[in-house]
C-alpha cells in the first residue's frame, strides 16, 4: 500500500492479501473474497472502518473477542483463520463460505416453511450456546450475520464485534453494537446483559424466518426502541396464517421483556421451536406444499409456479419466477370498482394482479449474498413512494434503499417477488420535475436507448395516460444487464415526480411488457388509494386466519372499505395463469348474505353454467358452504368476467377477476374458464 489510508479496491493488496471480489459492504466495514499470498488459500476477509482502529478501547475489545471467537470449535461458528491490524485497519480472516446470507434469502424469496425456520434456528443456537459457555456474547444476531451453504449448513459470523460476559470495563464506548431491530429491551438501559439478550435476538430471527417480517417495524430507532421496551409481543400466526399457532407461545417466551422469563439457553429456544412443528418426524423441508388448515379458503398446490435462476439481489434486472402480472391495472380498476360497488350495500371488490407464489428454498442453488446494512432500510420517505406504487408485489421484504443524491429524495431498488410475480423494479423520487425529466432523457432515452413503445407513435417516448389525460411519459427499452436483452418499461409521473422502471425476465415477456405499455399499467396509484404496503388492520388479520398460501400478507395489500358493512378488504396477487382474487370480511354471516344478495340483483348476476337460477351452490369436499354467481364487468376500458362467492359460516366474500380477452397470459378469461378454475381450486 502506498499509505496507511490508501482506499481498498478490488485488485489491490492489503498486507499479504490480494482483494479479488467485494462480497458486501455495511456499517461495520467491507467483506472481500481475497487470496492469501503467504498461506496460498482463498479466504473471506472483513476489513473494519479506519475510525474503529483509532479507538483504543474498541481495538482492545476487538483483539480480545476475536481471540475468543477463534478458539471456538463449534461447527456452526464461522472458522476464523487470523485477525489483527494492517496499515491502520482492523481485519478478520475467515473461511470463505459458498452460499448466501439469511438476509439475502429472506429478501429474495420471503419466509420459508416453519420446518426450514427451525432448522436454521437450531444451528445458530448451537453456535450461540458454545460461545456463551466460553463467556462470549454475540450481541448482533440478525439474518445478515447468518450464512447458509447450498446444502443448508448454517454458520454464525461476526463474533469480532461481540462483548465478553465477564468484562464490564470495555463496554462503555458510547455506541450500541448491533441492530436495533433485534435488540433485547435490557440493551437500551444501563446494566448487565447476558446470554438472554442473544436468545431474544435469535427469537426475533425466528419470527422473521416464519413470517418474512421483523417483529417491530418502527420507522426510526426511537420507535423501534419503544416497541422492544413496551409493545406487546407479536404473534407470528397472525402475520402469516400458515404458521402453526404453537409458535406464538415460543416467540412470546423467547421475546419476554424480562431476561429471566426467557429460555435459559438458545438450545432450549430451538427445542421449543422444534416441538411447535405439527410434524415431529424429521424436520426436513418437504417438497410438497403444506396441508391447508381445515377452514382455509384456498388449496392451490403449485399452479403456474416456476423457478428461474436468480442472479442475486440489487442488480436492477433480476430474474422473475413465472410470468409477471399486471400490478399497474390495480389502481385504475380499483377506484372504478369501489365506486360501482359502494352503491350496492357498501360492497367494494378490488382488482388485483394475477401473480405466482414461490416458496423459500433454503437448499436451492444460491448465489453469493450481500449484507444489508441499516442504512439500506427503507425510510418513511421511501414508504411514501411504495404506498402509491401499483400492485401488491413490493414490500419491505424485497425492496431496499439505495443512496440518493441532491436531485432525489428516494431511490428504491426492488427485487422481483416470485410469490407475486412482480418484476424487478426501481423507483426514483426527484426534488423537481425538471430533474426527473433530465434523468429520464439522459439515462433512459440516451444511455439505455429507450424509445416509444409499440402502441405509441414512433418517437423517443410516448404519453402515459390516466382518465384521458397525460400524467407522464413512458418508453420501452432492452435491459442487457443479465447478458441477454430483457424487456424494460420506464414511466414518469409529473405530479409525484417519480420515475418507475420495471424490468421483465427475458425476451419471451416482451408481449406482456408491451401490453402494460398499451394500457398504461405501471403508473402510480392516486393518494386516495395509497397506504403502507405492510400495514394491515385487525379485521384484515382475522381474515388472513382463514386463508392459505399464496394469500398471505407479503402478497397482499389492505384497502379501506367504503362506508357500509364491509369490515376487511384485502387484495392479493397470484400466478399469471390464475384469476385475480379479492377477499371481503364481515362481522356476521347475515351481513355477508345481505351484501351478496344485493350484488346479484344490482350487478345482473347469473349462473356461471347457464342454469335457470341466478346462482349456484358452493360445495367444499361435497358439503355446501355457500353460493356463487358470475357477472360481466363492462364498466371499465377492458371488459372481463367476474365470479363472486360467499363462504357463509366464515362470513367472507371472494371475487375472482378474469383477465381481459386480449391479455397475453393464460389466466381464465371466459365464465366457463373461471368456473372451472373455481371448481378445481376452491371446492376441495
Amino acid at each position: 500500500m502506498d499509505s496507511p489510508h490508501h482506499p481498498l479496491t478490488v485488485g489491490s493488496r492489503f498486507g499479504p492479501y490480494r482483494l479479488d471480489r467485494l462480497i458486501g459492504r455495511g456499517g461495520m466495514g467491507e467483506v472481500y473474497q481475497a487470496y492469501d499470498t503467504i498461506k496460498d488459500r482463498t479466504v473471506a476477509i472483513k476489513v473494519l472502518p479506519e475510525r474503529l482502529a483509532e479507538d483504543a478501547v474498541y481495538r482492545q475489545r476487538f483483539q480480545r473477542e476475536s481471540h475468543a471467537a477463534a478458539r471456538l470449535r463449534e461447527a456452526h461458528v464461522i472458522p476464523i483463520h487470523d485477525y489483527g491490524e494492517i496499515d491502520g485497519r482492523l481485519y478478520i480472516d475467515m473461511r470463505l463460505v459458498d452460499g448466501d446470507s439469511l438476509r439475502s434469502l429472506l429478501h429474495r424469496h420471503g419466509p420459508g416453511t416453519p420446518a426450514d425456520a427451525v432448522a436454521v434456528v437450531e444451528q445458530v443456537a448451537a453456535a450461540l450456546d458454545a460461545a456463551h459457555r466460553d463467556g462470549l456474547l454475540h450481541r448482533d444476531v440478525k439474518p445478515d450475520n447468518i450464512l447458509l451453504t447450498h446444502e443448508g449448513f448454517v454458520y454464525l459470523v461476526d463474533f469480532g464485534i461481540a462483548q465478553s460476559v465477564t468484562d464490564e470495563s470495555l463496554t462503555q464506548d458510547g455506541g450500541a453494537v448491533g441492530s436495533y431491530r433485534y435488540m433485547a429491551p435490557e440493551r437500551f438501559a444501563a446494566g448487565d446483559i447476558g446470554p438472554a439478550s442473544d436468545v431474544y435476538a435469535l427469537t426475533c430471527v425466528l419470527f422473521e424466518c416464519l413470517t418474512g417480517t421483523r417483529p417491530f417495524a418502527g420507522g426510526n430507532e426511537a420507535q423501534i426502541m419503544g416497541a422492544h421496551l413496551f409493545d406487546p409481543i407479536p404473534k407470528p400466526s397472525l402475520v402469516r396464517p400458515t404458521v402453526p399457532a404453537a409458535f406464538d407461545a415460543v416467540v412470546a417466551r423467547g421475546m419476554a421483556k424480562e431476561p429471566g422469563q426467557r429460555y435459559g439457553t438458545a438450545g432450549e429456544l430451538a427445542a421449543a421451536a422444534r416441538a411447535a412443528l405439527p410434524d415431529r418426524t424429521g424436520g426436513r423441508t418437504s417438497t410438497n406444499p403444506p396441508a391447508p388448515h381445515p377452514e382455509m379458503m384456498e388449496t392451490v398446490t403449485g399452479t403456474g409456479r416456476g423457478n428461474a435462476s436468480d442472479p442475486g439481489p440489487g442488480t436492477g434486472a433480476e430474474a422473475v419466477s413465472g410470468h409477471p402480472a399486471e400490478p399497474g391495472r390495480r389502481a385504475s380498476r380499483t377506484r372504478r370498482r369501489l365506486r360501482r360497488l359502494a352503491a350496492v350495500a357498501g360492497v367494494a371488490l378490488l382488482v388485483a394482479a394475477s401473480l405466482s407464489f414461490a416458496g423459500w428454498a433454503y437448499r436451492q442453488h444460491t448465489t453469493p449474498g450481500r449484507p444489508i446494512s441499516d442504512s439500506l432500510t427503507l425510510q418513511p420517505s421511501d414508504i411514501e413512494v411504495l404506498s402509491i406504487v401499483s400492485g401488491t408485489g413490493y414490500h419491505r421484504a424485497n425492496c431496499l434503499r439505495a443512496d440518493s443524491n441532491t436531485q432525489g429524495t428516494s431511490f428504491i431498488l426492488c427485487d422481483p417477488n416470485p410469490a407475486a410475480s412482480a418484476p424487478a423494479a426501481r423507483f426514483f423520487r426527484f426534488r423537481t420535475a425538471q430533474a426527473m425529466h433530465d434523468y429520464f432523457t439522459t439515462t433512459y432515452l440516451g444511455g439505455f436507448g429507450a424509445t416509444s413503445c409499440p402502441s405509441d407513435p414512433a418517437g423517443k417516448d410516448g404519453p402515459l395516460m390516466a382518465k384521458g389525460k397525460e400524467v407522464g411519459r413512458k418508453a420501452c427499452y432492452a435491459d442487457r444487464s443479465l447478458g441477454k436483452p430483457a424487456p424494460g418499461l420506464v414511466v414518469t409521473d409529473e405530479a409525484e415526480m417519480v420515475l418507475s422502471v420495471y424490468i421483465f425476465d427475458n425476451p419471451e415477456l416482451t408481449a406482456l411488457r408491451d401490453y402494460w405499455a398499451k394500457n398504461n399499467w405501471g403508473r402510480l396509484s392516486s393518494r386516495e388509494n395509497s397506504g403502507d404496503p405492510d400495514v394491515f388492520t385487525d379485521d384484515d388479520r382475522s381474515l388472513f386466519k382463514h386463508l392459505n398460501d399464496p394469500y398471505i400478507a407479503r402478497n397482499c395489500r389492505h384497502a379501506d372499505p367504503p362506508l357500509g358493512p364491509t369490515a376487511a378488504l384485502v387484495s392479493c396477487d397470484n400466478a399469471s395463469d390464475m384469476p385475480s382474487v379479492t377477499f371481503l370480511g364481515y362481522h356476521t354471516t347475515e351481513m355477508a348474505k345481505t351484501v351478496y344478495q344485493a350484488d346479484i340483483g344490482q350487478l345482473s348476476g347469473h349462473s356461471c353454467t347457464g342454469g335457470g337460477s341466478k346462482d349456484e351452490v358452493w360445495k367444499r369436499n361435497g358439503t355446501p358452504i355457500g353460493r356463487y354467481f358470475c357477472l360481466t364487468d363492462t364498466t371499465g376500458e377492458l371488459p372481463h368476467q367476474d365470479l363472486v362467492a360467499i363462504y357463509e359460516d366464515l362470513h367472507i366474500l371472494v371475487q375472482l377477476d378474469g383477465a381481459p380477452t386480449d391479455q397475453p397470459t393464460t389466466a381464465p378469461k371466459t365464465e366457463g374458464e373461471l368456473d372451472a378454475w373455481f371448481q378445481k381450486n376452491f371446492t376441495s
